[in-house]
């Protein structure tokens, strides 16, 4: 199933790809706004049509980010064609396209390919956490002071700016650096091999988080719910063990409840 998942992804991946270099060449772009700030383009909709298309095959009902309604099924296959839309949107080359098999919700396996970098990471319960067939491993760094934290900022959390203005100055004043990069699959990603210790995020949704806990967790890390919510519904910590117990230490109380 991870091969079949792996294949799905890049080839969804060198569709986007094409477009990705039609757009920065001029090429127009159907963009409509589903909701403040929350945008899809006629690239989402086709990426995710192909995708359902070559996972037809897989035996498991196949959820799409833009076609999802109601709840997800006990067993399916959940993708995300441009996790990153608003970078793609702009012509900044960071976006992924997700894709996971997820059961009573523990996520089975995942990938995440980066169609720019040509950067395929991928993960199975149990088996460890790869980035382009290589092994890859969270950062071994013990120091918060050292960290490198990734946080989401989100579009729809506006009723909880006070606490992520509290979080991100928290976070500010005790570690190295912060990072804001708009696409959450890919910060998972990025802590699973090492380039960031941890992120945090708030509100987003099980086609953008689902590869990218298997691949924290596979690669040695941790990934725990905030507020109250599962890591799967989006609102989530990761990190290794060691720089999560710093983060416990500086994060709003209200962020652990």
């Amino acid at each position: 199933m991870l091969r079949f998942l792996r294949d799905a992804a890049v080839k969804a991946g060198r569709l986007l790809e094409i477009r990705y270099l039609e757009l920065l060449r001029g090429g127009g772009l159907e963009v409509r706004e589903k909701g403040k700030s929350d945008f899809v383009t006629k690239v989402d909709e086709e990426v995710e049509s192909y995708l359902k298309d070559l996972l037809s095959d897989a035996g498991f009902p196949v959820v799409g980010e833009e076609s999802f309604s109601g709840s997800l099924p006990d067993r399916c296959i959940i993708v995300d064609p441009i996790d990153g839309t608003r970078n793609f949107l702009r012509g900044n080359p960071h976006f992924a396209v997700n894709i996971a098999l997820v059961s009573d919700g523990n996520v089975i396996c995942g990938v995440t390919y980066d169609p720019v970098k040509k950067e395929l990471f991928e993960a199975e319960n149990g088996r460890g956490a790869w980035l382009n067939g290589e092994r890859i491993r969270v950062s071994d760094n013990q120091d918060i002071s050292r960290a490198l934290v990734a946080i989401g900022l989100p579009y729809r959390g506006r009723d909880l700016i006070d606490l992520q203005v509290k979080l991100y100055r928290n976070i500010f004043m005790a570690a190295a650096a912060s990072r804001h990069t708009g696409s959450a699959a890919l910060d998972l990603a990025y802590v699973a091999c090492g380039r960031y210790d941890a992120i945090v995020y708030f509100y987003l949704s099980p086609w953008d988080v689902a590869p990218g806990i298997l691949l924290v967790e596979e690669a040695g890390g941790v990934v725990e719910g905030i507020l109250g919510r599962r890591p799967l519904d989006g609102w989530l910590v990761a990190a290794s063990s060691a720089i999560l117990n710093k983060l416990r230490e500086i994060l709003p109380e209200e962020v652990l409840r």
